[in-house]
């Protein structure tokens, strides 16, 4: 992330961290792993040309540092936006600028490639993007630094809106 404090909010959330309105999504009914804020995926696209839709679920987790993913897709979306394959994750020329969306609830929260930069060196950046052998996708920091999250536990759904600011992230 940016190398800054986090925040944790009881009861609210902090209107200096999110721009816009929250666009919300029900915690997933038929998720199997009852637990975990896991959402209905309705697919993960890459600009116009490509939308997978073999997964269903989606694991919100500030636990997990990356978007990881299933290893299939993460390696069809890749090779879509160009990249390569270095040390289990993915490098790519940074003035690529393809977009990644993932779809919830009739929205897609849509990443540029510079929000899934890790790590830069020259012209190649270090994608926070994990292939993972798991049937889910899990959203970890490198979603959470773009998207504001409102867990709302007593209306077991959550909240996304725009974060505050992604500059100067890496």
């Amino acid at each position: 992330g940016d190398r800054q404090p986090g925040q944790f909010v009881i009861g609210g959330v902090d209107p200096e961290h999110f721009v816009g309105d929250f666009h919300f999504v029900e915690v997933s009914s038929t998720s199997p792993w009852p637990g975990f804020w896991a959402l209905d995926l309705a697919g993960v696209k890459v600009g116009d040309a490509l939308t997978l839709t073999a997964t269903h679920h989606a694991i919100v987790d500030s636990g997990t540092s990356l978007i990881s993913g299933p290893s299939r897709e993460v390696k069809a979306i890749a090779a879509m936006l160009g990249a390569f394959p270095t040390n289990g994750l993915y490098a790519i020329k940074c003035n690529v600028s393809r977009r990644v969306a993932f779809s919830f609830g009739g929205k897609d929260l849509e990443f540029a490639v510079e929000d899934l930069v890790i790590e830069r060196e020259g012209n190649l950046c270090l994608l926070g993007l994990e292939p993972y052998d798991f049937p889910a996708w899990f959203l970890g920091d490198v979603f959470m630094r773009k998207f504001y999250v409102q867990f709302d536990w007593g209306q077991k759904r959550m909240g996304f809106a725009a974060a505050a600011s992604t500059k100067n992230l890496v």
